[in-house]
């Protein structure tokens, strides 16, 4: 880094004055993030709108301040003792315009900040559907794009035309092909801008009750109402992450005030004051004894923050 932190710091709120960018000053993580653990970071800040994100953005690369983009915090484990840069929420960047539709298809224009919740309550209100099988993940479209989210054998990737994202200082539009996705992957780097989505023409009651299968299906194998990620590991080519942690006998086991789930043991249940440690400890013991018992390596498909395995 050229600066000092207390002199980019400096600098880095007369910019973000500058642009009126709302900021707020070490503010803890944990709130933000669906296992609710995580310290302080220096800098969180909001950005509304796109030509104020990408001032910024070029400012933190040039001034070489490290900093991290936050979705919806569903896949992402912050460190105790936070994280020593800024953070990027882009709670305040979404909205959704239809930009072509016709009598089967509705083509959508989605920036990054956008829950992918919000997509689908707006399907149930203007008669399209798609994204059901994602229906109460607690993530943004540019989580989700970033991460393939996927469920019940379906991808989001089946939905997208195109992609515009940040890279190098620059904004590349990016055309939607096969080639681009693999399981739990989009495999172009950079900060996912927006979003155009191909979705079905449907009938507001079909919508409704492919949303209410989804969730039903979910409620029955998932701990839906506690604190987690979401799923912890990628399921590895020809099994279920969840049934090769269950041989294990491993559901229900707890470090501190993290446990593998007794619904699900491909989750981990933040009981309350749950440490980060607790959870990469929980981690790297699943990883053992799954390896030991099959000679797999799971592959967690959960973001780290300031912490590492």
């Amino acid at each position: 880094m050229r600066k000092d932190q207390k002199m980019w710091l400096k600098d880095l709120d007369k910019k973000l004055e500058e642009l009126n960018i709302i900021f707020k000053v070490d503010e803890p993580l944990a709130p933000y993030t669906s296992i609710k653990i995580g310290g302080p970071c220096k800098r969180m800040i909001f950005p509304e709108k796109e030509k104020s994100l990408l001032k910024i953005l070029k400012f933190l690369e040039n001034s070489e301040i490290p900093f991290f983009v936050l979705g919806g915090g569903s896949k992402l484990l912050v460190s105790d003792k936070g994280f020593e840069g800024v953070v990027i929420n882009f709670c305040k960047f979404k909205g959704i315009e239809i930009t072509e539709e016709n009598e089967k298809k509705i083509i959508l224009k989605i920036l990054a900040g956008t829950r992918i919740n919000e997509i689908i309550g707006m399907g149930i209100r203007k008669g399209f559907g798609g994204l059901e099988f994602l229906g109460g993940i607690p993530a943004t479209l540019g989580g989700a794009i970033k991460m393939n989210a996927g469920a019940f054998g379906n991808t989001i990737s089946q939905l997208v035309k195109n992609i515009r994202i940040y890279k190098n200082g620059k904004i590349k539009n990016i055309k939607s092909e096969e080639s681009l996705w693999e399981y739990r992957k989009f495999k172009e780097n950079g900060i996912v801008i927006s979003t155009e989505l191909e979705m079905e023409r449907m009938e507001k009651e079909r919508v409704k009750e492919l949303l209410k299968k989804y969730l039903e299906k979910r409620k029955k194998t998932q701990p839906l109402f506690e604190k987690t990620f979401g799923s912890v590991f990628k399921n590895p080519p020809t099994y279920y992450a969840g049934a090769l942690i269950e041989a294990c006998n491993l559901k229900g086991y707890q470090i501190g005030s993290a446990k593998i789930s007794e619904k699900h043991a491909n989750f981990i249940v933040n009981l309350g004051d749950a440490k980060a440690e607790d959870v990469l400890q929980l981690i790297k013991l699943v990883q053992e004894k799954v390896f030991l018992k099959f000679g797999i390596k799971l592959e967690p498909e959960v973001n780290f923050l300031g912490c590492s395995l």
